[in-house]
Formats: structure tokens, sequence, C-alpha cells
């Protein structure tokens, strides 16, 4: 994505872009359509989610929908959006079965992709708008809570 973002959010865009380069192979396998490309679509989506999703859902949600709806409720329809988007991600991750795999695979990146545009294109401008400079180097030094699945962040 072309964006560019100010310092405190670089991290979160780079992610994005690596979730949109996910989304894309994901559809690839979706594609091919046969076993063992379905079977790698389903066990590199619960690999993603483990390791870097999550963790990047919550740093969204803890550092940024929260001091929206906390100082910026005028806001608040599109962090209900987005978390509800958040859920169906976390949803469709955790129970995507190789049984399904063929319908769900190419949904998930769907969902992916959009919501990621969405992000970039809404809320991370909202964000650099909107925020002060304490609240912007919060959402840079995001530390996850404890019990978070491990992933990409500080110290990993």
């Amino acid at each position: 994505m072309p964006n560019e973002r100010c310092r405190q959010m670089e991290q979160l865009s780079r992610e994005h872009d690596e979730g949109m380069a996910f989304a894309d192979r994901i559809s690839e396998l979706a594609s091919d359509g046969g076993e063992d490309s379905l079977a790698e679509g389903v066990r590199l989506v619960r690999e993603y989610y483990q390791e870097e999703l999550e963790q990047h859902l919550q740093h969204e949600e803890q550092t940024i929908f929260a001091p929206i709806v906390q100082f910026h409720r005028e806001h608040f329809s599109l962090c209900v959006r987005l978390g509800t988007e958040h859920g169906l991600l976390r949803t469709m991750a955790t129970s995507m079965r190789i049984e399904t795999a063929q319908r769900d695979l190419p949904a998930f990146a769907d969902i992916l992709r959009k919501h990621t545009e969405a992000e970039e294109e809404e809320l991370l401008p909202l964000v650099e708008s909107l925020f002060t400079p304490e609240q912007l180097d919060a959402v840079m030094h995001f530390t996850p809570l404890p019990g978070t699945p491990p992933g990409r962040g500080p110290g990993s």
C-alpha cells in the first residue's frame, strides 16, 4: 500500500502490507483447489492467526479503538464496524477446516483484504489526524497483554 504514514503508524502499516500479501497467497491456494493446496491454506491461516493476526487485532483494539471510543465518539461507528470484522476474522481463522476450505479460504482472504484496505484508507489517516503525540507513541510502543498468543511485536 503506497500510503505514507507517520513513524508511529509504520509498523501497523507494514503488517497491513503483509496481510494483503497473505490474502493473495491464500486466494492462490484456494484457486488451485487441490487437496494439498487446501490443507496448506488451512494450516497457513491457523498459523497466521496464532503468530501474527491475533496480536495485530489486539494492538488496534487496545491502542486505537479504545482511545477513539473514549475521546472521539463521533467515530464510534467506524470502530464498531472494524471491531465486528476483527471478530469475524477471529472466528473464521479459528474454525477453519479442510472440509470447508474451498469455500472458507477465499472468503477469509476477501474479508482480510477488504478490512485491511478500510483500515489503511479510513482508520490510520483518522488516527494520524486525531491522536496526540502521546497516543501515537502508545500505538508505536504497544505491548500485548499477558496471555496474548505469541507473535511479532516488542521483544518477539
